[in-house]
């Protein structure tokens, strides 16, 4: 990759008002991993993951980055210096890493806090921590020395000492032979940037007990804890996160907002990760459907990708309030980011990877320097809401333009203000009917309001269908429609609704019901074909029993399926998100855990068998301490 001279100098004169961890491969600093250096995870090998942390079920295509699920287990190895001896213990550095609730010198919460929050419970990183290593040469030494080179030094000389003592392997968590979080704490702060130990997630070609010891990071510990710097470099490490330089605070792995608070890794990254769920707006919909939108903040991250180049470009919205982990933002409400995966990290003021489009600058190529990277790092005015910024289009905000100069088409307008929720219009009028008709549209030439019911369920695995029921909010559907709950089953038409969002009015379930298959498209029902999960409605009682095809699943599987009711020019469409239960879960409390299925078996943190669920479905007397229970 091509280091841009003028953007470092510019960094440079920034300094120190601003720190910055760096990527650092083969010596060289770098604002994102080469492609041969990029991580990987492989959830299908490996120790079982938990799938039970999972607070919403994230319906996603394959990651553009690393993307583990479950509990990875983390090494932190802890080194000092004759002129910088240790300045806390290491029972101190487990709870900074992994202790619920840490809030030692102010932080919010240990690392392993921060993902398990930002990833909505499904990414439990845990540390194991060795004890200080005291180093062979004084600390200064290390970082007098060119270039990164101090820290290579300092790297090899620890992986040295510690080889006898840590089983490398066991921190390769999906067994492809390459470890995936090497963590190396020293003493001491960061000195000078670009040099020596400063901070930053680097590249080994190590091996050491049958892996290679690839990505490592090195973070600081000057005296006070702060999460930050370790967040920020695992987001490198783990999962191949570049630096969003010119960015701003909107993302960790942009500025550093806030050291013991420290935002939210962005929406955009969180639903590739599967954190979250995309709702993926289709050329249809920016064309043909007006849709409103309700949302709650960072429950979906919308995107629209470029026709013409759907792997690569595209823009992404999602409502972020300044609460939580982004309480150090300046404002709230809709976030919008234009992305472009072929461009090569995120420092040119032009075009960028990952770009936010401001609301106050409209976001063209040639705002400022203070509009591309916000100072302090975020503004109020960024974000798009009622009374400022309610709108936005390919006219008015020329950077949501295709990189091209080509117009998205797509605009959005009625944004509302920020609260519990916040609203939106895909299209225009969402508010304003398009036929007063109190007859249900039969016509494609009505223009049709769509309201969309966001809803979600898990099924267990079953040998005969076993479908669970799951309500269909009969009291809001009626609400929308502006009918009684009771004159719902005889005035409403149902439909199936095909991933690009077409209205199909042929039934393959019982009675009112679809069969779908694997991407939601309407299958018709057959053991031996395409048709894998079932929704069968019942308008009387607006619930829905939904089920899959025996043999079909395997625990972890997610789905999502579509059906909607209309009813004059409007139109409410259920979007269920379906997980298979199965698979593992992690006991942390035996107490709460004390009762389960008969015969489930009890492994320990390391894979190995302590035993079985007895007949009455106890647990088998076991010491405390963190077990995974197999289904």
């Amino acid at each position: 990759m091509k280091n841009r001279i003028p953007f470092f100098s510019l960094i440079a004169l920034m300094l120190p008002a601003m720190a910055f961890a760096d990527i650092v491969y083969q010596g060289k600093r770098v604002q994102e991993w080469p492609a041969e250096a990029m991580p990987t995870f492989d959830n299908s090998r490996g120790t079982p993951q938990s799938r039970t942390l999972t607070k919403t079920t994230a319906v996603t295509t394959k990651s553009h980055y690393a993307a583990p699920k479950g509990k990875i287990y983390s090494l932190t190895l802890l080194v000092d210096f004759s002129d910088k001896p240790a300045p806390v213990t290491v029972s101190e550095v487990e709870d900074w890493l992994n202790k619920e609730g840490f809030n030692r010198d102010g932080c919010n919460g240990s690392v392993r806090d921060y993902y398990l929050d930002v990833s909505n419970g499904q990414l439990d990183l845990t540390n194991e921590v060795y004890s200080w290593y005291r180093a062979k040469h004084p600390k200064s030494w290390y970082e007098g020395l060119q270039g990164y080179s101090g820290s290579d030094s300092l790297m090899k000389e620890v992986f040295e000492y510690f080889d006898p003592q840590v089983d490398f392997s066991r921190y390769d968590n999906d067994k492809d032979g390459t470890t995936e979080a090497i963590n190396i704490v020293y003493a001491g702060p960061g000195q000078t940037w670009g040099q020596g130990l400063w901070p930053h997630s680097g590249w080994s070609s190590e091996k050491r007990d049958g892996v290679r010891l690839t990505h490592h990071q090195m973070t600081d510990m000057p005296g006070k804890f702060s999460i930050y710097v370790f967040v920020h470099e695992s987001g490198h490490m783990i999962f191949g996160w570049p630096d969003l330089y010119w960015y701003g605070d909107y993302c960790t792995m942009g500025n550093r907002a806030n050291d013991l608070n420290p935002v939210a890794i962005n929406d955009f990254y969180r639903a590739d990760q599967g954190w979250i769920p995309f709702v993926d707006i289709t050329s249809n919909d920016v064309n043909n459907v007006t849709s409103l939108e309700i949302t709650k903040p960072g429950e979906f991250c919308y995107r629209y990708k470029n026709p013409n180049r759907p792997d690569k470009e595209g823009l992404a919205w999602s409502y972020v309030q300044n609460k939580g982990r982004n309480k150090v933002l300046a404002g709230s409400g809709l976030l919008m980011q234009h992305y472009d995966f072929s461009i090569e990290g995120n420092s040119s003021a032009d075009k960028l990877g990952l770009r936010i489009v401001h609301a106050s600058a409209a976001g063209k190529t040639s705002d400022a320097v203070t509009d591309q990277w916000p100072s302090p790092g975020s503004t109020a005015n960024t974000f798009f809401k009622s009374g400022t910024y309610a709108e936005f289009s390919d006219d008015a905000y020329p950077a949501i333009r295709w990189y091209n100069g080509s117009k998205t088409g797509l605009k959005i307008t009625d944004i509302g203000t920020p609260g519990e929720t916040l609203t939106f219009c895909i299209g225009e009028n969402c508010s304003e009917p398009s036929s007063s008709s109190s007859e249900p549209a039969s016509s494609s030439s009505v223009e049709i309001t769509v309201q969309k019911i966001a809803l979600k369920t898990t099924l267990p695995i079953s040998d005969n269908y076993a479908p669970v029921t799951l309500d269909l909010n009969g009291n809001e559907v009626a609400s929308i429609f502006g009918i009684k709950r009771t004159e719902i089953e005889d005035k409403v038409e149902f439909y199936g609704v095909e991933p690009d969002g077409s209205l199909n009015s042929n039934t393959t379930g019982e009675g009112t019901g679809h069969w779908f298959d694997k991407d939601g498209k309407i299958a018709t029902w057959d053991p031996n074909g395409t048709s894998i999960v079932f929704s069968n409605v019942d308008l009387t009682t607006m619930t829905t029993k939904i089920g899959h095809m025996p043999g079909k699943v395997n625990a972890g599987d997610t789905f999502t399926v579509r059906q909607a009711l209309v009813y004059g020019s409007k139109q409410v469409t259920f979007e269920i998100k379906v997980t298979i239960e199965g698979g593992t879960t992690i006991i942390r409390n035996i107490e709460k855990a004390r009762y389960g299925k008969p015969g489930n078996r009890i492994f320990n943190v390391l894979g190995q068998p302590v035993g079985v669920r007895n007949a009455n479905g106890s647990l088998p007397d076991l010491p405390k301490g963190v077990y995974v229970e197999i289904k």
